[in-house]
């Protein structure tokens, strides 16, 4: 277990995320593309901006959680960085993918019971799924667990700070 830390989320965490390939930011632009689609077709999404002085403690503050943390999890420790073979790939892709969107309804039913009209939201959760597998894609590819950290904290930054997103972290 040590070694498979070591090689996978230690690594992943000392590789920086300054070269992933071009492909990378296109598959996140297509993501946030239709995230927004969705988001605001739907209601989960609409301009409604944080006072600065708010949203500039939620920036740093969202690098750790959501984003450093889940991203740790649900791609470090999940998803095996030697996982070159595109079948294999697609396979942790996928299943990190499943247990990062269950425990969106998980967190909301156990922990969160305020986000729970939000996280059990099927539209939500489509989003959700697009966002793990667009990290997911992104960590594969990059090797660097900062290139997913980086996708996911854009993804909540925008949602929390200028679309009405849940603000979690002011409610703890």
């Amino acid at each position: 277990m040590l070694r498979y830390l070591r090689d996978n989320l230690w690594k992943g965490l000392k590789t920086p995320p300054f070269r992933p390939p071009a492909r990378v930011w296109f598959i996140f632009a297509a993501f946030a593309a239709f995230a927004v689609v969705v988001g605001f077709a739907t209601g989960l999404l609409k301009y409604d901006p944080l006072p600065w002085p708010t949203a500039l403690l939620l920036s740093f503050t969202l690098v750790v959680f959501p984003s450093l943390i889940e991203e740790a999890v649900f791609r470090g420790l999940l998803i095996p960085r030697d996982a070159a073979d595109r079948g294999r790939a697609a396979v942790a892709i996928a299943l990190s993918t499943v247990v990062f969107v269950a425990w969106h309804p998980f967190n909301a039913l156990v922990f969160t019971h305020s986000a729970a009209a939000v996280f059990l939201n099927p539209w939500f959760l489509v989003i959700v799924t697009a966002l793990g597998v667009t990290c997911g894609y992104a960590y594969v590819v990059s090797r660097s667990i900062w290139v997913p950290v980086i996708i996911h904290w854009a993804t909540v930054f925008a949602w929390v700070i200028f679309l009405g997103g849940r603000n979690l972290v002011l409610e703890l």
